[in-house]
């Protein structure tokens, strides 16, 4: 983990968003101006010095990006709630909206998936990828070791299965069969709650957050061809007639 945040490239490109009063720290990598840019919701306990790996590789492809820590997470001011999650992805959309950017993917890890799921439906984007996500938060918590009657107690937040029914977005499932922690068959079901608008990718061999510590093309290089496959068709469909 130190290696991480030791080896963090992006200093330079660290900037403050306001979200609901607080303050949130960012890191935002620009590719070229015409560039898909995937606003990333991270994982349970992560920064946004792990996704710096990612943020060169997905560079390197041309993709923009955008991390930010949810409120109380690093740097970020407040506290953490379901709440300021919401509202913390809402204010970075709009962050890269007053950026100019057009072509606006969410990509939530892990815990990410939830909030990506939650806030979708409420913002102008192109598509949703989930990655290493879950079906239902409970069930979560179940892979995660709690007491099955523990979760009887938590709120019944960040239900992806739900929440996918209110999804009318291109949705991308990408998983591991290595995740030790959320199984390919919870994928499998997330995948499936999709309908048409859904498209699966299994990869092989990585750990749960093998994806963000060893970033490579492997796991990274389907998610930015699908991305530029959806950014494909909707730019021929909002084309004038005649062009």
């Amino acid at each position: 983990m130190k290696r991480l945040l030791d080896e963090f490239a992006f200093d330079q490109e660290r900037l403050t968003i306001r979200s609901g009063g607080r303050d949130l720290s960012a890191v935002y990598v620009r590719a070229s101006d015409d560039a898909p840019v995937f606003l990333i919701c991270h994982g349970i306990g992560e920064q946004v010095e792990y996704w710096s790996g990612i943020q060169e590789l997905l560079r390197s492809m041309d993709v923009s990006s955008l991390v930010f820590n949810y409120s109380g997470y690093g740097a970020s001011s407040g506290r953490v709630s379901v709440a300021h999650c919401e509202e913390d992805a809402i204010a970075a959309h709009r962050e890269l909206k007053d950026r100019g950017h057009r072509s606006i993917f969410l990509l939530g890890f892990s815990l990410g998936s939830g909030v990506v799921l939650s806030v979708a439906p409420r913002l102008k984007i192109d598509g949703v990828i989930l990655c290493q996500g879950y079906s239902t938060l409970r069930e979560a918590a179940l892979a995660m070791g709690f007491r099955r009657w523990m979760t009887y107690a938590m709120p019944d937040v960040w239900h992806n299965l739900r929440q996918l029914n209110a999804t009318t977005t291109p949705v991308l499932v990408v998983h591991s069969d290595g995740d030790q922690l959320f199984p390919v068959a919870m994928a499998q079901r997330v995948y499936e709650a999709c309908g048409k608008g859904g498209e699966l990718i299994i990869v092989s061999g990585f750990a749960h957050d093998g994806p963000v510590y060893f970033p490579t093309e492997a796991y990274w290089r389907p998610v930015v061809e699908w991305a530029e496959r959806v950014s494909s068709r909707i730019t021929v469909r909002e084309l004038p007639a005649g062009d």
